[in-house]
Protein backbone atom coordinates (compact mmCIF):
# COMPACT_ATOMS: atom_id res chain seq x y z
CA UNK A 1 0.00 0.00 0.00
CA UNK A 2 1.32 3.50 -0.78
CA UNK A 3 2.20 5.57 2.28
CA UNK A 4 0.97 9.12 2.84
CA UNK A 5 3.97 11.20 3.85
CA UNK A 6 4.22 14.84 4.80
CA UNK A 7 6.65 17.46 6.03
CA UNK A 8 6.38 18.99 9.49
CA UNK A 9 7.44 22.61 9.00
CA UNK A 10 8.45 24.93 11.85
CA UNK A 11 9.89 27.97 10.09
CA UNK A 12 10.66 29.72 6.84
CA UNK A 13 10.41 26.61 4.67
CA UNK A 14 6.68 27.37 4.69
CA UNK A 15 6.77 30.98 3.53
CA UNK A 16 10.25 31.95 2.27
CA UNK A 17 10.05 33.30 -1.29
CA UNK A 18 13.77 32.89 -2.01
CA UNK A 19 16.54 30.25 -2.14
CA UNK A 20 14.55 27.86 -4.33
CA UNK A 21 11.93 27.16 -1.70
CA UNK A 22 8.89 28.16 -3.77
CA UNK A 23 10.01 25.69 -6.46
CA UNK A 24 10.40 22.94 -3.82
CA UNK A 25 6.95 23.61 -2.41
CA UNK A 26 5.43 23.64 -5.89
CA UNK A 27 7.14 20.43 -6.95
CA UNK A 28 6.95 18.40 -3.75
CA UNK A 29 4.08 19.57 -1.52
CA UNK A 30 0.31 19.81 -1.68
CA UNK A 31 0.11 23.21 -0.04
CA UNK A 32 -3.68 23.09 0.06
CA UNK A 33 -3.33 20.26 2.60
CA UNK A 34 -1.41 22.40 5.14
CA UNK A 35 -2.88 22.08 8.63
CA UNK A 36 -1.93 23.50 12.01
CA UNK A 37 -0.60 20.82 14.34
CA UNK A 38 1.08 20.59 17.72
CA UNK A 39 4.87 20.44 18.05
CA UNK A 40 7.41 21.02 20.86
CA UNK A 41 9.27 23.99 19.38
CA UNK A 42 11.06 27.14 20.47
CA UNK A 43 13.48 29.78 19.21
CA UNK A 44 16.89 28.37 19.95
CA UNK A 45 19.30 28.27 17.03
CA UNK A 46 21.61 31.29 16.79
CA UNK A 47 22.04 32.15 13.13
CA UNK A 48 25.01 33.81 11.53
CA UNK A 49 25.48 37.03 9.62
CA UNK A 50 23.04 35.91 6.92
CA UNK A 51 20.17 36.27 9.41
CA UNK A 52 21.62 39.10 11.46
CA UNK A 53 22.73 36.89 14.38
CA UNK A 54 19.12 36.28 15.39
CA UNK A 55 17.35 33.11 16.49
CA UNK A 56 15.46 30.54 14.43
CA UNK A 57 13.23 27.64 15.47
CA UNK A 58 14.28 24.26 16.79
CA UNK A 59 12.63 21.18 18.21
CA UNK A 60 13.04 20.82 21.97
CA UNK A 61 11.77 17.90 24.02
CA UNK A 62 11.10 20.17 27.02
CA UNK A 63 9.45 22.97 25.07
CA UNK A 64 5.84 23.82 25.68
CA UNK A 65 3.45 22.93 22.89
CA UNK A 66 3.67 25.18 19.88
CA UNK A 67 1.93 25.24 16.51
CA UNK A 68 3.62 23.96 13.36
CA UNK A 69 2.34 23.17 9.87
CA UNK A 70 1.99 19.66 8.50
CA UNK A 71 1.91 19.58 4.70
CA UNK A 72 1.32 16.40 2.73
CA UNK A 73 3.74 15.48 -0.04
CA UNK A 74 2.29 15.60 -3.53
CA UNK A 75 3.16 11.98 -4.24
CA UNK A 76 2.70 8.93 -2.03
CA UNK A 77 5.66 6.80 -0.98
CA UNK A 78 5.78 3.34 -2.55
CA UNK A 79 9.45 2.39 -2.37
CA UNK A 80 12.37 3.25 -0.07
CA UNK A 81 13.84 5.31 -2.90
CA UNK A 82 10.71 7.48 -2.91
CA UNK A 83 11.18 8.37 0.75
CA UNK A 84 14.88 9.11 0.33
CA UNK A 85 14.15 11.35 -2.66
CA UNK A 86 11.71 13.41 -0.57
CA UNK A 87 14.27 13.69 2.24
CA UNK A 88 17.00 14.83 -0.14
CA UNK A 89 14.70 17.41 -1.72
CA UNK A 90 13.74 18.68 1.73
CA UNK A 91 17.37 19.10 2.78
CA UNK A 92 18.17 20.91 -0.45
CA UNK A 93 15.33 23.34 0.37
CA UNK A 94 16.72 23.77 3.89
CA UNK A 95 20.31 24.20 2.70
CA UNK A 96 20.36 25.31 -0.96
CA UNK A 97 24.16 25.04 -1.09
CA UNK A 98 24.11 21.36 -0.10
CA UNK A 99 25.53 18.81 -2.49
CA UNK A 100 22.99 16.62 -4.24
CA UNK A 101 21.94 13.58 -2.24
CA UNK A 102 22.72 14.97 1.23
CA UNK A 103 20.32 14.92 4.17
CA UNK A 104 22.49 16.46 6.91
CA UNK A 105 25.28 18.83 7.85
CA UNK A 106 27.09 19.60 11.07
CA UNK A 107 24.25 21.95 12.17
CA UNK A 108 21.17 19.88 11.36
CA UNK A 109 19.57 17.03 9.47
CA UNK A 110 16.40 15.49 8.11
CA UNK A 111 14.70 13.14 10.58
CA UNK A 112 11.67 10.87 10.41
CA UNK A 113 8.59 10.75 12.60
CA UNK A 114 6.38 7.65 12.40
CA UNK A 115 2.66 7.57 13.19
CA UNK A 116 2.41 5.06 16.08
CA UNK A 117 -1.01 3.94 14.86
CA UNK A 118 0.17 3.00 11.36
CA UNK A 119 2.11 0.02 10.07
CA UNK A 120 5.10 1.09 8.00
CA UNK A 121 6.78 -1.62 5.90
CA UNK A 122 10.06 -2.86 7.30
CA UNK A 123 11.93 -2.27 4.05
CA UNK A 124 11.08 1.44 4.24
CA UNK A 125 12.28 1.71 7.83
CA UNK A 126 15.44 -0.29 7.22
CA UNK A 127 16.33 1.78 4.17
CA UNK A 128 15.98 4.95 6.23
CA UNK A 129 18.18 3.61 9.03
CA UNK A 130 20.80 2.43 6.54
CA UNK A 131 20.79 5.82 4.81
CA UNK A 132 21.29 7.91 7.95
CA UNK A 133 24.07 5.58 9.02
CA UNK A 134 26.05 6.62 5.92
CA UNK A 135 25.49 10.36 6.33
CA UNK A 136 28.38 12.44 7.75
CA UNK A 137 27.45 14.57 10.78
CA UNK A 138 24.03 12.95 11.04
CA UNK A 139 21.94 13.61 14.16
CA UNK A 140 24.23 16.19 15.78
CA UNK A 141 21.33 18.13 17.32
CA UNK A 142 22.10 19.21 20.87
CA UNK A 143 19.58 19.08 23.71
CA UNK A 144 19.93 20.04 27.37
CA UNK A 145 20.93 17.43 29.94
CA UNK A 146 17.31 17.15 31.07
CA UNK A 147 16.03 16.45 27.56
CA UNK A 148 18.31 13.61 26.45
CA UNK A 149 18.46 12.77 22.75
CA UNK A 150 16.24 14.34 20.11
CA UNK A 151 17.15 12.00 17.25
CA UNK A 152 18.09 8.35 17.76
CA UNK A 153 20.53 6.16 15.84
CA UNK A 154 17.77 5.13 13.41
CA UNK A 155 17.03 8.71 12.40
CA UNK A 156 13.71 8.93 14.29
CA UNK A 157 12.67 12.22 15.85
CA UNK A 158 11.87 11.46 19.50
CA UNK A 159 8.79 13.64 20.02
CA UNK A 160 5.08 12.90 20.18
CA UNK A 161 3.10 12.44 16.98
CA UNK A 162 1.38 15.77 16.11
CA UNK A 163 -2.28 16.47 16.70
CA UNK A 164 -4.56 18.90 14.90
CA UNK A 165 -4.71 22.19 16.78
CA UNK A 166 -8.41 22.59 16.05
CA UNK A 167 -9.65 19.20 17.24
CA UNK A 168 -6.90 17.48 19.22
CA UNK A 169 -7.16 14.46 16.94
CA UNK A 170 -3.94 12.85 15.63
CA UNK A 171 -2.67 13.87 12.21
CA UNK A 172 -3.79 11.35 9.60
CA UNK A 173 -0.53 10.65 7.79
CA UNK A 174 1.79 7.63 7.94
CA UNK A 175 5.15 9.41 8.16
CA UNK A 176 6.52 12.92 8.58
CA UNK A 177 9.88 14.27 7.47
CA UNK A 178 11.34 17.16 9.46
CA UNK A 179 14.44 19.31 9.47
CA UNK A 180 15.93 19.48 12.96
CA UNK A 181 18.63 22.08 13.57
CA UNK A 182 21.21 22.43 16.33
CA UNK A 183 20.35 25.03 19.00
CA UNK A 184 22.80 27.40 20.66
CA UNK A 185 23.62 25.06 23.55
CA UNK A 186 27.14 24.17 24.63
CA UNK A 187 29.31 24.04 27.75
CA UNK A 188 29.35 27.83 28.05
CA UNK A 189 25.60 28.13 27.36
CA UNK A 190 24.00 24.97 28.77
CA UNK A 191 20.40 26.11 28.33
CA UNK A 192 18.20 27.71 25.69
CA UNK A 193 18.22 31.50 25.26
CA UNK A 194 15.58 33.30 27.29
CA UNK A 195 12.91 35.62 25.93
CA UNK A 196 14.96 38.77 26.57
CA UNK A 197 17.90 37.35 24.61
CA UNK A 198 15.73 36.17 21.72
CA UNK A 199 13.80 39.43 21.37
CA UNK A 200 16.93 41.49 22.03
CA UNK A 201 18.68 39.91 19.06
CA UNK A 202 15.86 40.98 16.74
CA UNK A 203 15.69 44.43 18.31
CA UNK A 204 19.40 44.90 17.70
CA UNK A 205 19.19 43.70 14.09
CA UNK A 206 17.74 45.47 11.09
CA UNK A 207 14.10 45.23 10.09
CA UNK A 208 14.35 42.36 7.64
CA UNK A 209 15.60 39.92 10.27
CA UNK A 210 12.73 40.55 12.64
CA UNK A 211 10.40 39.54 9.83
CA UNK A 212 11.25 35.91 10.60
CA UNK A 213 9.17 36.12 13.78
CA UNK A 214 6.30 38.06 12.23
CA UNK A 215 6.03 35.85 9.14
CA UNK A 216 6.05 32.72 11.25
CA UNK A 217 3.24 34.17 13.35
CA UNK A 218 1.10 35.26 10.41
CA UNK A 219 1.53 31.81 8.83
CA UNK A 220 0.35 30.01 11.94
CA UNK A 221 3.74 28.90 13.27
CA UNK A 222 4.19 29.81 16.92
CA UNK A 223 5.94 28.79 20.14
CA UNK A 224 4.83 28.70 23.76
CA UNK A 225 6.89 31.88 24.29
CA UNK A 226 5.43 33.98 21.48
CA UNK A 227 3.30 36.24 23.69
CA UNK A 228 6.29 37.00 25.91
CA UNK A 229 8.52 37.63 22.90
CA UNK A 230 5.96 39.94 21.32
CA UNK A 231 5.75 41.97 24.52
CA UNK A 232 9.49 42.73 24.38
CA UNK A 233 9.95 42.93 20.60
CA UNK A 234 9.74 46.25 18.83
CA UNK A 235 6.39 46.52 17.00
CA UNK A 236 6.48 45.39 13.41
CA UNK A 237 7.59 48.24 11.19
CA UNK A 238 9.44 50.04 14.00
CA UNK A 239 12.64 48.00 13.86
CA UNK A 240 16.07 49.34 12.93
CA UNK A 241 16.62 49.92 9.23
CA UNK A 242 20.39 50.26 9.12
Amino acid sequence: MPLNVGVLIIGSLLWDSERGRPAWREARLNMASARSVTAPIRYGRLSGKGRGYTYTMVFSRLAGIGHAKAVQCSRPIVTPADLLAEAEALWKAEQPSAAAGRIADYWGCVALLCNPDRKVPEDILKAWTDRVGREPHYGKVTQTEEEARLIDENGWLLVDWPRFVETGEPLQLDLLLVTANDPAIDASRPDYPDVATIAGAWNAATSKYGEYFWKNAENGISTFQDDEIRAVLRPRGQERYS
